[in-house]
């Protein structure tokens, strides 16, 4: 729906640029709120906890322009043969005489290349691109919001935005913006009848996100700006949007050999976008489909984007008749911690329907064997941001955010038993959710419930296993399991997730009404509560065989649970 019919190009003169107006909110180490410009982001990281969005997404997307930044800037300490570990050690050591240095000046040189309003090279942007009867789109085109049902804004606040919300949620539409029709603005080579029929979401929104964090916003930035290893000749082309010729309508140059490394992908257009307004306000938007790329047509890029995890697709491999693995994205009723065996196992003890870990994990642990400061408390923190797209990815459902603290001895090559016993006391936890789930269909059974009305006793018996086990099952990896090796660790998880299980199910008997004691009702005979708890007893028993405490077997009666 049209905002308006006012095509006006953007000011004559350059106007807000990035580098030194304010429009990046952050946490100081303190709990404070800020907004800062992009220098100042730098200069002030170690006194910043950490980039705070409006959304996780965006957050993330704002990372990702910081660490295309970093990689830029920092790119002759490659040339000079530097290992990426030591790299980031000597510029944590150097970051106010070497690295902050390095970074201002490669921002100095690329100036007039971040200015929101630009007469013909706005940041992110195609300038004076337009639709062919000139019509603006409302600022609901590019501003996200908050499901389910929370909106970050007031649809009278979308009328307009000030520059730096706008500048926020540009860069956030090229990573996650959804899928549907779009806008068929004039020259655009795919357009048909005045639209772009749907390409698919963001790069970003495709992915299931994730990056390490440090103590502060400067780690967070070392921990993760060389995770990814490009060979010399493929990092020469990796350039940001703000390094290449200026954006047009049609597909940017040598799309089909793209993307070339980690700060192609920080940075992908996926979407050509201009913004109308100026300083005073940003009222409306033309937005429509930018450069795409097929990933099964691109499986090199598995190298090249650390940010993600990659599944193994059965049915694109049948098509494509080559193993072909998709970036594995986060599921929003998961926690992160389930995910453990695809997460954290070696490549070289993984099936191939696990597919590949993120290449963060292998970067995490090479600090960890240089045994890097980056790490404090011997902890090595993941955090994972996704987006969860609904009605053919046209419509944003939800936003996946946890994080999870693993220990530094989890990631060390040498100590693959411990790996193994988090992903093992995860198959057990599994185990125990699935048996909760089967009681909460039993006792919906033994209720008189039909067979149309299972499913949500099930689910949320699933459910408030995983809750249950969610707390404990972090502690227990975070300490337990580097404290007393993974034989003991693994007696102790049995013993306090089976207790934990077997205290639900209780809690589950007891909401039930007397008749589903009796065994049978006016249809005939079926199976009682006395029954049904017995069977989780037994399958508590097969999900934890290495608890040393023991839970009866026995039947179980109303004084027993009451």
């Amino acid at each position: 729906m049209a905002a308006s019919q006012n095509g006006d190009d953007p000011p004559v003169a350059p106007d807000f640029n990035l580098i030194d107006e304010p429009w990046i909110p952050v946490v100081t180490l303190d709990g404070g709120a800020e907004t800062v410009s992009l220098a100042d982001l730098f200069r002030r990281a170690p006194e910043l906890r950490r980039i705070d969005g409006e959304i996780g997404t965006q957050s993330f997307a704002l990372l990702r322009l910081c660490l295309a930044i970093l990689q830029r800037a920092f790119d002759h300490y490659l040339d000079e043969g530097y290992d990426p570990v030591p790299m980031v050690e000597d510029l944590r050591e150097q970051w106010t005489d070497a690295a902050v240095p390095d970074i201002v000046d490669y921002l100095a040189q690329h100036r007039d290349r971040f200015f929101l309003f630009h007469p013909t090279a706005p940041f992110f942007q195609v300038a004076g691109m337009t639709t062919d009867k000139g019509e603006v789109s409302s600022l609901n085109k590019i501003v996200a919001e908050r499901p389910p049902f929370l909106a970050t804004r007031s649809r009278r606040g979308l009328r307009s935005i000030d520059p730096a919300d706008a500048a926020r949620w540009l860069v956030h539409v090229h990573a996650f913006d959804v899928s549907g029709i779009k806008t068929g603005v004039a020259g655009h080579p795919r357009a048909k009848g005045g639209k772009v029929y749907p390409e698919g979401v963001g790069w970003a929104g495709q992915l299931g996100g994730l990056h390490l964090v440090g103590a502060n916003l400067k780690d967070t930035l070392l921990l993760n700006v060389a995770a990814a290893e490009v060979d010399a000749n493929r990092r020469r082309r990796d350039l940001p949007p703000w390094e290449r010729e200026v954006a047009v309508v049609g597909e940017e140059q040598h799309l089909a050999e793209r993307p070339f490394g980690p700060v192609d992908l920080y940075t992908w257009q996926a979407r050509r976008v201009r913004l109308v307004g100026s300083r005073d306000a940003v009222t409306g938007v033309v937005l429509t489909y930018g450069d795409r790329f097929v990933i099964q047509e691109r499986q090199d890029l598995l190298g090249v984007e650390p940010m993600t995890g990659w599944r193994y697709s059965k049915p694109q491999t049948a098509k494509y008749k080559r193993d072909i693995r998709m970036p594995r994205e986060h599921r929003a009723e998961s926690r992160l911690w389930q995910g453990m065996g695809p997460l954290v196992r070696p490549v070289n003890l993984r099936p191939v329907e696990e597919g590949l870990p993120s290449r963060l994990i292998d970067h995490a642990a090479k600090l960890v064997l240089a045994g890097s400061p980056l790490l404090p408390n011997g902890l090595v923190r993941l955090q994972a941001v996704g987006a969860v797209y609904g009605s053919q990815s046209s419509v944003l459902d939800d936003i996946y955010e946890d994080d999870l603290d693993l220990p530094a001895a989890l990631l060390d090559p040498q100590n693959p038993e411990l790996r193994q016993a988090a992903i093992d006391a995860v198959d057990a936890a599994r185990a125990g959710a699935n048996a909760a789930r089967q009681l909460g269909e039993n006792l919906a059974k033994a209720c008189g419930a039909s067979r149309e009305s299972l499913e949500g006793p099930k689910e949320r018996a699933q459910e408030n296993a995983y809750s249950r086990l969610d707390g404990p099952y972090r502690a227990w990896l975070r300490t337990t399991l580097p404290a007393l090796g993974p034989i003991a660790a693994q007696a102790r998880w049995h013993d306090e997730a089976s207790r934990l299980l077997d205290e639900l199910g209780r809690e589950m008997v007891a909401q039930v009404p007397p008749n589903a004691w009796r065994g049978y009702d006016a249809k005939g005979k079926r199976d009682d509560v006395g029954r049904v708890f017995v069977w989780f007893r037994n399958a508590l028993a097969k999900a934890f065989p290495h608890r040393s405490n023991t839970v009866s077997d026995g039947s179980v009666d109303k004084k027993e649970v009451s």
